[in-house]
């Protein structure tokens, strides 16, 4: 869960963004730059083959979501829907790239392995349920 000190850290770069119950944050497929830290709110995680669709989790307050968009250029692995009304704080990925440019080059090769090894597990499961 991500902590939060102050409205400080809104002058970065970041914006707030309410979205309505049953309304899309992002579709699975679509391709994605911003990430969102739910302030409150509960969101639904969703996979589908086009048929069938898995809701894989439930997320809320201080949750990370869309993280992996910042991270690669691969299109979103699920669908995020609000469950309830939902505040987010976006993070462009602008943002994020800004820091990552102060990063150890093996900080983030670590991060782009994990990703990759957790995007294939991910998409494994999914097709192993949907089937």
């Amino acid at each position: 869960m991500l902590v939060l000190m102050g409205d400080n850290f809104m002058s970065d770069g970041l914006e707030r963004r309410t979205f309505k119950p049953g309304q899309i944050i992002f579709a699975q497929k679509s391709f994605g730059d911003e990430a969102f830290i739910i302030e409150y709110g509960e969101v639904k995680i969703a996979r589908g083959d086009g048929r069938t669709e898995l809701i894989v989790g439930m997320i809320g307050e201080g949750e990370l979501l869309g993280e992996m968009a910042l991270v690669d250029s691969e299109p979103h692995s699920a669908t995020a829907r609000a469950h309830t009304k939902t505040g987010c704080i976006v993070i462009p990925k602008r943002v994020f790239e800004k820091g990552l440019k102060t990063s150890n080059p093996i900080v983030i090769s670590v991060l782009n392995t994990l990703l990759r090894r957790l995007r294939g597990e991910t998409g494994n499961a999914a097709k192993r349920t949907l089937s």
